[in-house]
């Protein structure tokens, strides 16, 4: 936490000084009781004995004399009216610091919070696709929803807790030394017995803490596969077994929150049944003190008065102690992801525009050891379109991923205008590219600022330009707010087609050097697939571009097409040259042409 926290120095020293004034006011609330008795009846302090500390008793008896300075009148009224003003001060300084500190605390959690939070976001946005090939969504969404919430609660809120109370323990304690030595080490020396059960019950808590945290996150992973795949849950009428399935899970969330809480419980008991023990114990040994002139019936009573109130923070500073242990375990889960390093790094070289666009030189890949490309090699030239075409899993779409450096080959080198991709900027070599994937995802947002999305200095005519050669301009100019149209999450009030040229019109936007359509047409009715296939042909003219196909019919007229199978370009040429080969490719075709006949 500690990088996290010292930006906000100033408000560290300031909530420290605030939440100190607040327990030395608690604590001489206290402490001005006795004197105060005492000059308001009259009384005078009897003499400590010989036996006594005199020191400690010095220092006793200077505090109640200079209370009873300010307190004392020509008469009676007048004390009173002294004491009235000084119990008033006390209680208004009491609630102005602990006001203050409580204003400036919540500053302090909320900008310590939202840097780690800010901090987790960006550290996950630069994580490469393999961390989250790795982890549920869900998962992920809730260390940046619950884990940070716990960590919140459980770590500056209560690490500012635990120093008010402690500041008030110690100023307590120097109290209770100032009356007496002897009964203060025994009462602490009782009470710490309880230490040994709470060392037990804290460790207890931080594993059950963990396991809570990792309940959490399931039913929340399963939340959120609902939410976005309610569609396929009504179509396959699985509401019961997902229902069954989060119950079960927000089940196993309680029993281990009740295990949690369980041990929890146990803390405040053993924290005021030994206290108290500790109370007994000083008034009967205080008792006998008194008796034999050791120490005087009023200090004991003071003393008695003070420990009493030493175990409501005491009490405080366990529970929170206790709570600790589930943000410590919430605090493991974000510290590991800020520990994760991305796999694929940034170089620092730029690239210049040159004839030769891309260049793959005996590729090779591999998922955790299981190839999935084997001695790829190619060259795409300036304004050429090639297409990837194969079997579900022969590796079209991992070579697309390689080439957009998602990952990086085990073996082989990716070149783009000669250069290897690895030591370019990431950033720069990402902008060369402008991709169309199958699913178009698109922002809740408006429909101008979904084609512009991340330039906020975007000018219309860039954007309805890119709209036009799309084939978006049209039903675009047709919606209820034109380009101010919201789509709705992930543009849920388009049509699979309309969506799909919003991407290309994006994709456009950017002005790429290189277009790339991952099975573009692939999920869209007949009718959709003509409207986004001819706004996918304009969009290639005078353009470089990659085309990964499943449909062999929207990639006829490309320049190139290398055929995958089983992670190995099998096959390169055009159309008409795959088909007179009478392979790989000439099958693949007979197979969608026959399919084509048999529908219609």
């Amino acid at each position: 936490m500690l990088p996290f926290v010292r930006p906000a120095w100033k408000l560290v020293a300031l909530s420290t000084i605030a939440n100190v004034l607040f327990s030395v006011s608690n604590a001489l609330i206290l402490a001005v009781v006795e004197p105060i008795f005492r000059t308001l009846f009259g009384s005078s302090p009897t003499a400590p004995s010989a036996k006594a500390s005199a020191p400690i008793h010095g220092l006793k008896a200077a505090f109640d004399q200079f209370v009873a300075s300010i307190v004392e009148g020509a008469d009676k009224s007048s004390a009173l009216r002294n004491i009235s003003l000084v119990l008033l001060l006390l209680f208004v300084i009491r609630g102005i610091t602990k006001y203050v500190s409580s204003i400036l605390t919540t500053r302090l959690e909320e900008g310590v919070m939202k840097r780690i939070r800010d901090a987790l976001f960006l550290h996950l946005t630069k994580q490469s696709l393999d961390f989250f090939s790795k982890r549920k969504a869900g998962e992920i969404i809730s260390l940046l929803t619950n884990d940070i919430g716990i960590l919140n609660h459980a770590t500056i809120n209560s690490i500012t807790t635990l120093w008010r109370e402690a500041s008030t323990v110690a100023i307590y304690i120097g109290l209770l030394f100032m009356i007496s030595p002897k009964l203060m080490l025994l009462s602490v020396g009782v009470a710490s017995l309880g230490l040994i059960l709470m060392r037990v019950a804290t460790r207890l808590l931080r594993t059950y803490g963990a396991r809570l945290q990792a309940a959490q996150a399931d039913f929340t992973s399963t939340l959120q596969e609902t939410v976005l795949g309610i569609r396929v849950v009504k179509a396959m009428n699985i509401e019961s077994f997902i229902v069954r399935r989060f119950l079960d899970q927000s089940s196993a969330y309680v029993r281990r929150a009740v295990r949690n809480t369980r041990v929890m419980g146990l803390i405040p008991v053993v924290n005021d049944t030994f206290g108290i023990l500790a109370l007994v114990t000083v008034f009967y040994v205080g008792s006998q003190d008194s008796a034999a002139g050791v120490i005087t019936p009023s200090n004991l009573m003071t003393f008695l008065f003070l420990l009493f109130g030493l175990m409501q923070p005491i009490s405080v500073m366990a529970n929170t102690i206790a709570g600790m242990q589930r943000g410590i375990a919430a605090g493991a889960n974000v510290a590991a992801v800020l520990d994760t390093l991305p796999t694929i790094t940034s170089g620092s070289d730029h690239v210049t525009a040159n004839q030769q666009v891309l260049a793959v030189e005996n590729l090779s890949f591999a998922y955790d050891e299981l190839p999935v490309l084997q001695d790829i090699s190619f060259t795409i030239n300036a304004g050429e379109k090639v297409a990837f075409v194969g079997s579900s899993g022969s590796g079209k779409s991992t070579m697309l991923d390689v080439v957009l450096r998602f990952y990086d080959p085990q073996r082989g080198t990716v070149r783009v205008f000669g250069q290897d991709i690895r030591a370019v900027d990431l950033d720069q070599y990402r902008r060369l590219f402008g991709v169309v994937s199958q699913e178009a995802l698109l922002f809740h947002d408006s429909v101008a600022n979904n084609i512009s999305l991340g330039d906020d200095s975007a000018d219309m005519a860039r954007i309805t330009s890119a709209a036009r050669i799309a084939h978006a301009d049209g039903f675009i100019e047709q919606l209820p707010d034109g380009y101010n149209t919201i789509v709705g999450d992930r543009g849920t009030r388009l049509s699979g087609g309309q969506r799909q040229r919003l991407a290309i019109a994006r994709a456009l936007f950017r002005e790429p050097s290189i277009l790339l359509f991952d099975e573009a047409t692939s999920a869209l009715d007949t009718e959709s697939e003509r409207a986004v296939q001819t706004a996918i042909d304009d969009a290639l003219q005078g353009r470089t571009a990659i085309i990964v196909a499943h449909r062999l019919s929207t990639i006829i007229n490309a320049d190139r097409i290398f055929v995958f199978d089983q992670g190995r370009i099998v096959e390169r040429g055009t159309h008409a040259e795959l088909l007179a080969l009478g392979g790989v490719y000439s099958r693949l075709y007979e197979i969608q042409y026959a399919a084509k006949l048999q529908g219609s």
